[in-house]
């Protein structure tokens, strides 16, 4: 749980220091997914999901780049 030093500060820097924290330990993600049950099924397939979205990713990152690569040189 993220603290927050409060000595010489007014509550709204030390409220906006606490809620930064809480974004960046993924506390609001977690209190999300948590929100509702969700079978384990349904979580294997959203992994599974997630893992082919973020391999896409990927190759479509490393083909830009290619094709980035490929402009460039013509150029030369």
């Amino acid at each position: 749980m993220p603290q927050v030093n409060t000595k010489n500060m007014s509550f709204e820097k030390a409220l906006r220091i606490f809620r930064k924290k809480c974004d960046n330990a993924g506390i609001k993600d977690d209190l999300r997914k948590k929100e509702f049950y969700e079978k384990p099924n349904q979580m294997r397939r959203r992994v599974k999901q997630e893992a082919i979205r973020r391999k896409d990713r990927a190759i479509a990152k490393e083909n830009a780049e290619l094709l980035r690569r490929q402009r460039q040189q013509r150029f030369r």
